[in-house]
């Protein structure tokens, strides 16, 4: 028996950024099974028009007015931007997105996009996530969401939220893993060069690009960048001194006033961060990861993962690892 090709629905408010939409949809139209396209892609247009708008000025076509719009949808996914943001959207289409999403199987938003469902009370009571320097934004506005501030997207039942941008695309990966299982979605982000892929409990961004932000302007600021790049070597509170050109005593001082944490402590984290990383490309056994990282051997490795991530170096790579 034939499969019916699965509806995804892309609701854009002008002006919305461009990758928002794009990402996701390059790869829901990359699937085929059976040499037939497993998504039909729909974008509905939050104006009575057939035409969107990106903030860079780009505009597309064959969009269909929300309003007008009257085929099935599997998938619903409000697309992040400016248009997506504004504090009162029209009370016809809070009524139209509480009416649709009592019928769709999934529904979804990328990035700011989650301004729009938690407008239409989509997102009461539920776990949410948004593009970082956005989020503050979206709990103050709207109370009643669970807010999660680091994943780069949450589940929580049927409803998918991402944070920025580009993690609409690894939201998009693991919605066709779900449909047509893990070779499929495999297939498609090699096809994309991409990493299949992140996993949704994955910080927004990565502790290392955290701490340059923090300390950007400061002596520490070449700080972060320096000490991951040696990670296999000592790396005691003498030898990050002697890099930032202090005294010890200094900086010790300056350290915890600006990572808010020690020394020792940091340095597990990047460790950790890198060790990861190893461990979600399934490639070198534990040992190797040790000693590339800095670890003195495996159990010092399993100590570091159990009192920052609460879980094994073992378990870690059976629930985040990749093929």
């Amino acid at each position: 028996m034939a499969t019916r090709s699965r509806v995804i629905a892309f609701l854009v408010a002008s002006p919305f950024e461009l990758l928002n939409l794009m990402g996701p949809a390059s790869v829901f139209s990359n699937p085929k099974v059976n040499g037939k396209q497993s998504y039909i892609l729909q974008i509905l247009s939050m104006q009575p028009t057939s035409e969107v708008q990106s903030v860079g000025g780009f505009t597309l076509g064959n969009a269909c007015f929300y309003g007008d719009y009257v085929g099935p949808i599997d998938t619903l996914i409000a697309i992040g931007g400016e248009g997506a943001m504004i504090e009162f959207h029209p009370p016809e289409l809070i009524r139209w997105l509480r009416r649709r999403s009592a019928h769709v199987r999934r529904l979804a938003s990328v990035c700011t996009g989650a301004f729009m469902l938690a407008a239409a009370g989509l997102l009461d009571g539920k776990r949410a996530t948004t593009h970082w320097s956005y989020i503050d934004q979206l709990a103050d506005r709207y109370g009643s969401l669970k807010i999660e501030r680091d994943p780069i997207f949450v589940k929580d039942g049927k409803t998918y939220t991402t944070a920025g941008i580009s993690a609409g695309i690894d939201l998009a990966l693991a919605l066709v893993e779900e449909d047509l299982g893990h070779a499929v979605a495999a297939a498609c982000a090699r096809h994309m060069v991409l990493f299949l892929r992140r996993p949704g409990t994955q910080a927004q961004y990565s502790t290392l690009l955290a701490q340059q932000a923090d300390v950007s302007g400061t002596p520490m600021r070449d700080l972060p960048a320096w000490a991951k790049t040696r990670l296999t070597q000592t790396l005691d509170v003498n030898t990050l001194a002697k890099a930032v050109a202090m005294t010890p005593r200094t900086f010790a001082r300056q350290f915890e006033i600006h990572f808010r944490t020690t020394p020792a402590r940091w340095v597990q984290s990047l460790r950790v961060e890198a060790a990861r990383q190893h461990l979600e490309a399934k490639e070198l056994p534990l040992k190797a990861i040790a000693r590339n990282t800095g670890f003195r051997d495996e159990q010092s490795l399993r100590r570091a993962f159990l009192q920052q991530l609460s879980m094994t170096p073992k378990e870690y790579r059976e629930r985040f690892g990749t093929v």
